[in-house]
């Protein structure tokens, strides 16, 4: 009973130095963004959001900082959990990346209440710098395609051929959906997955008004 009773009330923290401190948040960093990635490869639906993927390479990060600083603190673990659920109830957050920075700076002010300091160093730049790489960085944002292009062409339009040239230019992929007849068949419409070059979809509605003189022309985005 002593022994349990020194562990929940237990706040010696300075066993944690900043060099471990260090190889907790670069751990869970590392850790987080296979997370990450994995849920990047694996996602088969049609509203695939980036910031998701950071927030779970930046809950990771909140959650070592938290237990680094409560240690086996049952008090530090349950204040926390306090402000959590008051956050929680009185702030509406529409986004769960809003969510994971409130962690963030409950943990680090769980860290500095209970005078983990390294901790709370280490965690809070750590957080920072992290989620200032994955605001600028490319990661999680490689998708196979961008979105799908549809548009109408006259049939019979010897222009036709001029078709994948043109889809090369301005796409690094692109996989034919569907080819539709409209109008009774003086129409044709065509569907296309594709992955665009780092100028847009602008360039290549552009080229297919004025090259193909197609109708209807539209890019749907995933994002």
């Amino acid at each position: 009973m002593p022994e349990a009773l020194f562990w929940a009330t237990n706040t010696d923290h300075a066993g944690v130095s900043v060099l471990e401190a260090l190889r907790g948040v670069l751990a869970a960093f590392v850790f987080g963004q296979l997370l990450a990635f994995a849920y990047e490869r694996t996602y088969t639906g049609v509203s695939y959001a980036r910031g998701f993927a950071h927030t779970i390479v930046l809950t990771s990060l909140a959650a070592s900082t938290f237990v680094m600083a409560i240690g086996r603190s049952l008090y530090a673990g349950l204040g926390l959990l306090g402000v959590l659920s008051i956050i929680r109830f009185r702030a509406n957050l529409k986004a769960p990346r809003d969510l994971v920075f409130l962690l963030g700076s409950a943990s680090t002010g769980v860290a500095c209440g209970i005078d983990a300091l390294p901790v709370a160093a280490v965690g809070t730049l750590s957080f920072a710098l992290v989620a200032v790489y994955l605001h600028y960085s490319s990661f999680a944002s490689q998708r196979e395609y961008d979105g799908v292009l549809r548009f109408s062409l006259r049939a019979g339009d010897v222009r036709e051929s001029m078709l994948p040239a043109l889809l090369a230019k301005h796409c690094v992929r692109s996989t034919t959906l569907s080819v539709a007849e409209l109008a009774q068949g003086a129409v044709v419409e065509f569907t296309y997955q594709i992955k665009l070059r780092p100028a847009g979809p602008a360039p290549l509605l552009s080229d297919l008004r004025a090259e193909l003189d197609v109708h209807d022309a539209r890019v749907l985005l995933e994002e």
